[in-house]
């Protein structure tokens, strides 16, 4: 019996039995397909039988694939577990966190602060993913999700960091040549600047006591937010943003808040800032401090306002 088999022959094997093919194992492992093909080709070397059937498109697995796939699990299983055990016991937490992160999100208030989550940790590894698209965090390993919205997946567990808080808002110049609207049914005069993802056009709902949809149009509608706020902070128009995005230019009085007697957001549910991880019994403290970590910087009362999630906003457009 051969005794030489490594994990990685494991996880590619899984990994491989997962995606159904060479290409995808290679491009998360940053390897190349052929160099998973000749680790497979050893494993079935080591194991002494064939585990897996390579057609022209797909893999699929043999009898004895099956069988293997299902005890190759329950290792890995169990080797994840002893390693979140050693280090829910060793005194300085260790191993990498494969975090996953919206794009914008991810830029302005996680990476300012990872060199001094790295410096706090010296053991810690960091893998930050930053994506707007729906993430498995089991199928991808991810130790850790940062949401933002509705929280819809409730096999996850969560740690809300804050209540997601919107304001509209457009530059002094944009002001100053098109007027200051005083109430929502204003907007149809307004140039209105979208956000147009995969579900189309984002919609705005305003109110005092209670939330109603605003239909709302404009000359520039975009995928992504961050073009839209430079233009409204060029003087294109009006836009409709949470405060952890346009917080600095609200702050600076690039952007200035309207209709500040109104509710302002873009669901009629309220939406979160939250950090989702999976269902576990010890989770480990390589995760647990990081969710820490980011808890101490988020939270309104550590003096860090960098995220201007709460703080007051001073209504210059009343000056214009």
């Amino acid at each position: 019996m051969n005794y030489d088999v490594s994990l990685l022959e494991i996880k590619l094997f899984l990994m491989t039995t997962q995606f159904g093919n060479f290409s995808e194992v290679a491009r998360r492992q940053d390897m190349t397909p052929s160099s998973v093909s000749r680790k497979m080709a050893q494993l079935e070397e080591k194991v002494g039988t064939k585990l897996l059937h390579r057609h022209t498109r797909s893999i699929s697995l043999t009898d004895e694939g099956v069988a293997f796939n299902k005890h190759c699990t329950d290792i890995i299983n169990q080797y994840e577990r002893v390693v979140e055990h050693i280090e829910q016991r060793a005194n300085t937490p260790r191993g990498t966190v494969k975090i996953s992160a919206p794009v914008a999100f991810g830029r302005l208030h996680i990476a300012p602060y990872l060199p001094e989550l790295l410096e706090r940790y010296p053991l810690l590894k960091v893998e930050i993913q930053q994506t707007d698209a729906f993430v498995d965090p089991a199928a991808e390993s991810i130790d850790l999700m940062i949401r933002i919205g509705v929280p819809q997946d409730s096999s996850l567990r969560m740690k809300r960091f804050a209540k997601q808080r919107y304001v509209m808002a457009a530059s002094p110049s944009y002001l100053k040549s098109y007027s200051i609207p005083g109430k929502p049914e204003e907007l149809e005069q307004h140039n209105c600047l979208v956000f147009k993802g995969t579900n189309g056009l984002q919609r705005w709902f305003i109110g005092k006591e209670k939330l109603e949809p605003y239909e709302v149009s404009g000359s520039l509608y975009s995928n992504n937010a961050e073009t839209l706020v430079a233009s409204a902070v060029g003087g294109s128009g009006i836009v409709v943003f949470p405060t952890w995005l346009i917080g600095e230019e609200l702050k600076s009085g690039k952007l200035v808040a309207l209709l500040d007697d109104y509710q302002v957001s873009t669901s009629l549910e309220q939406q979160s800032i939250s950090a989702l991880y999976l269902e576990t019994d010890n989770l480990a403290a390589k995760v647990r401090v990081v969710i820490d970590f980011l808890t101490e910087k988020f939270s309104s009362t550590s003096g860090n306002n960098s995220c201007y999630w709460d703080v007051e906003l001073n209504h210059q457009h009343r000056a214009i």
